[in-house]
């Protein structure tokens, strides 16, 4: 049902200190960066590692990134999960009592839905179904293609 973890989304206060840290620090490569002005955030993708990681800043007082870290503090925000079929997850979900939230999506790309942190893994999921070409491209080109 889960084929992998596909990103983790960190919410930060300060994108351009933490993008100089994860390349210094860490040798992370970096993948797009985008302003999304409807969520209220700016992001920057990075390959570090195996792994795909989404630095997020609030660009309000009022966004859904400044009210978690007013919450939790700075950190994991939500974890994105690929899965072959959304629509047949999302029912499994129903039945397990989960509730899941249509998702933005990019025709064509992808589709998703959001599933809040009462689900066994205490975190907002992000579960996502790649669509056409995307199924079978690396990370970074799906990156580059939703937020380059």
């Amino acid at each position: 049902m889960i084929k992998r973890v596909d990103h983790i989304g960190i919410a930060v206060r300060n994108l351009e200190e933490t993008k100089k840290r994860l390349q210094v620090q860490l040798g992370a490569t970096f993948i797009a960066e985008k302003e999304n002005p409807e969520g209220q955030y700016r992001v920057a993708i990075f390959q570090i590692g195996e792994n795909t990681f989404s630095f997020m800043e609030s660009t309000s007082p009022e966004g859904f990134v400044a009210k978690h870290i007013e919450r939790y503090g700075e950190g994991p925000q939500h974890m994105g999960l690929e899965v072959d079929d959304l629509d047949a997850f999302t029912a499994h979900l129903a039945q397990k009592g989960l509730k899941a939230a249509k998702g933005p999506e990019a025709p064509g790309v992808r589709r998703e839905v959001l599933v809040g942190p009462k689900n066994p893994l205490g975190i907002i999921l992000q579960v996502m179904e790649w669509q056409g070409e995307y199924k079978r491209a690396t990370p970074q080109e799906r990156m580059k293609k939703v937020w380059g």
